[in-house]
């Protein structure tokens, strides 16, 4: 999708401001998608100007005023064509794995310290996903999608810890220094 097709999804959960829509975008959408915020504003007036948005000014004492943003019929459409027609495609990209695929040229302490992170971020989205699992608005969408990623993120802790001494017995001890010294 689009930038404007993921704004458009966004406003899908009703009207927002554009600090709201922001937010939303770095804190849930991007832990699914890569996303570019650096044209927000300019793609919110693009979709006000095609008529799939419209937006109120609310004026805010002591502070610039804000823009409330809200989907048209068309805007909603427009959405629903885009999530209709999308190839909705799962891939896994993840520097994570392609540094462990040289494990066996890496000192043992690194790997762990990449498993070990690995791990803590697992752990945090985790509870990332209790915290939105316990919000008493979701819809089904929403709880599917949250199971989903908790299966996922309990698959890969839960192989970290079965399988990680395994790796980590295969690693050298250490790295002799002339092969990491910068030429």
């Amino acid at each position: 999708m689009n930038t404007k097709e993921l704004l458009l999804s966004v406003l899908m959960g009703g009207p927002a401001t554009g600090y709201d829509i922001k937010k939303t975008m770095e804190n849930e959408v991007s832990t699914l998608l890569d996303v570019s915020l650096s044209n927000l504003y300019p793609a919110l007036n693009e979709l006000a100007a095609e008529g799939l948005v419209t937006y109120r000014k609310v004026e805010q004492d002591s502070r610039p005023n804000k823009k409330v943003y809200e989907l048209t019929e068309a805007g909603r459409a427009a959405c629903l064509k885009a999530l209709m027609s999308g190839d909705a495609r799962h891939r896994l990209r993840s520097e994570f794995i392609f540094i462990l695929s040289f494990a066996p040229f890496l000192p043992r302490w690194r790997v762990k310290e990449l498993l070990d992170h690995r791990l803590a971020d697992t752990n945090e989205t985790l509870r990332d996903l209790d915290r939105r699992e316990a919000e008493e608005t979701l819809q089904e969408g929403q709880k599917f999608c949250i199971g989903f990623g908790r299966a996922m993120m309990e698959a890969q802790r839960d192989y970290i810890l079965k399988h990680g001494a395994e790796l980590l017995s295969s690693c050298p001890e250490d790295v002799p220094l002339a092969m990491v010294s910068h030429g």
